[in-house]
């Protein structure tokens, strides 16, 4: 079973009568005039950051940024989280204090507050943060509509490209503080709600994604990759070390930027609001289609990117 079969289980087994549930970034529930939005993501050691790769105070402030992360890709505003923690019973207590650092230095820099939580002692670390934000209305994953065109909001493969660094024993550099440090993109998700047609925001990689908002939407997409803002220095480092450039920039993992689908109508009454981002390609009315070429030659893909559940 991998991740979409996984979903598709749980919506079946569990229908949600109070709003929007489970297979978007957050859930929403209708409250008064406005929307309430939980979103909950979990951090693993091991299979999500290895500890050598991050110091305690880094590592609190990549899990908020991620969790509010799933905020913006709804086009809200968070308010407050709650923490699950396990820790290794071995970790000093001044060594997990520079979590709780990095914790309120991001609720400072990105004006959420902690409401409550649990902890545990684990063999290895657990985060696990349930955040609450707010919208007017919400931007969903399944309302793309054919001849919108498709949108991101920064660079994509910069953290994947870190993380290979990372894990080749590179400790410093432009790269590898593009994989520990995120800054999810609040302001330009609320911009952007007010014009586009879907969005999320890419965790898993631009083509896994985009085809998490295509299979939502029932439609299909072709990506012109010349359009995608991939830097020399990308592009020298991967030659130099024999890394899949495509494979690193479509299916890398880890951006948090935002994507989106916009008509042609709404775009130019966003360039007003010049947000910044990048137009990548198109949807088309062929569900399940999804291309990508590179100055008209077709790019063979063969990995969408990181599936949680499937084969690695």
């Amino acid at each position: 079973m991998n991740e979409a079969d996984f979903v598709r289980f749980l919506q079946d087994t569990f229908p949600f009568s109070r709003g929007k549930g489970i297979g978007d970034d957050t859930s929403v529930v209708k409250t008064g005039d406005c929307c309430q939005l939980v979103g909950k993501d979990i951090l693993i050691e091991n299979i999500h950051f290895k500890l050598e790769h991050f110091s305690l105070e880094e590592l609190a402030l990549k899990s908020l940024a991620v969790n509010l992360s799933d905020i913006a890709a709804m086009g809200g505003e968070p308010q407050y989280f709650y923490l699950g923690l396990g820790l290794p019973p071995e970790m000093k207590k001044e060594k997990w204090l520079n979590f709780f650092t990095g914790l309120k230095k991001g609720c400072r820099q990105w004006n959420v507050e902690l409401a409550g939580g649990d902890f545990s002692s684990s063999a290895l670390m657990v985060i696990s943060i349930t955040v609450i934000g707010k919208a007017q209305k919400p931007v969903y994953r399944n309302n793309a509509q054919t001849h919108d065109l498709v949108g991101i909001t920064g660079v994509t493969g910069e953290s994947a490209l870190g993380l290979k660094l990372l894990l080749k024993g590179i400790k410093r550099g432009y790269f590898v503080d593009k994989h520990k440090q995120v800054t999810p993109e609040i302001q330009k998700g609320q911009i952007l709600a007010r014009y586009v047609n879907a969005m999320i925001d890419l965790s898993d990689g631009l083509l896994m994604d985009l085809n998490r908002v295509l299979t939502a939407s029932r439609k299909g997409a072709r990506i012109f990759y010349e359009n995608l803002p991939v830097t020399p220095n990308m592009k020298k480092i991967c030659r130099e070390n024999g890394w899949d450039e495509y494979e690193i920039v479509l299916g890398g993992g880890e951006d948090y930027v935002l994507l989106f689908t916009v008509s042609k109508e709404n775009l130019l009454e966003l360039e007003k609001e010049n947000p910044g981002y990048y137009i990548i390609g198109e949807v088309t009315a062929a569900p399940g289609s999804l291309a990508v070429e590179h100055k008209g030659k077709p790019i063979q893909i063969t990995r969408l990117g990181y599936d949680h559940l499937g084969k690695k």
